[in-house]
């Protein structure tokens, strides 16, 4: 007895052609893995934010924390080093206070300043760096607030904190 083959065109055996239904499935795959955004982390900022307004922190600040307190009156930014007022810059340095025509707060005055007081600190663990608080006021623009961070940062500052901005009580 011998096999008999059966023709292509048999209605008896049913063979599909994968071909397509692969090229479809890689093509899905590849619009995918290109459509899917995968968060990368960005650069880390070691600084305890205040959880809550006025409460007590995780963490107490010393009395030996050098703060910075930037506030907005009638357009102009004033900065404080601790006690002491931080002069006016005499130019327009950057493209927001060329745009605005108000000069800000003197940032090689801030950096001497924390330079200094880095310099002095002892800390009390042996091996901790100087903390620094940055207090600014609501309408503050961020600029300057990222100027100082980028001061601490010169300085080799890891020890940074943000104060809450007050919000008046209704």
């Amino acid at each position: 007895m011998a096999r008999r083959r059966k023709a292509k065109g048999d209605p008896g055996e049913v063979e599909t052609d994968m071909t397509s239904m692969i090229d479809v499935v890689f093509l899905l795959l590849i619009f995918f893995m290109l459509a899917t955004k995968f968060k990368m982390p960005e650069g880390t900022l070691r600084s305890y934010l205040p959880k809550n307004r006025g409460e007590s922190n995780s963490r107490p600040i010393l009395s030996e924390t050098c703060r910075i307190t930037l506030m907005n009156q009638g357009g102009q930014v004033i900065a404080w080093a601790d006690q002491s007022q931080v002069p006016l810059n005499e130019q327009l340095e950057s493209d927001y206070e060329q745009f605005t025509g108000v000069a800000g707060p003197d940032l090689n005055f801030i950096e001497d300043y924390i330079s200094g007081m880095k310099s002095r600190y002892v800390p009390l663990d042996g091996n901790g760096s100087l903390p620094v608080v940055i207090d600014f006021a609501k309408e503050v623009p961020y600029k300057y607030v990222i100027d100082v961070l980028n001061i601490c940062a010169r300085q080799e500052i890891v020890n940074i904190a943000f104060a809450q901005p007050e919000v008046p009580l209704e």
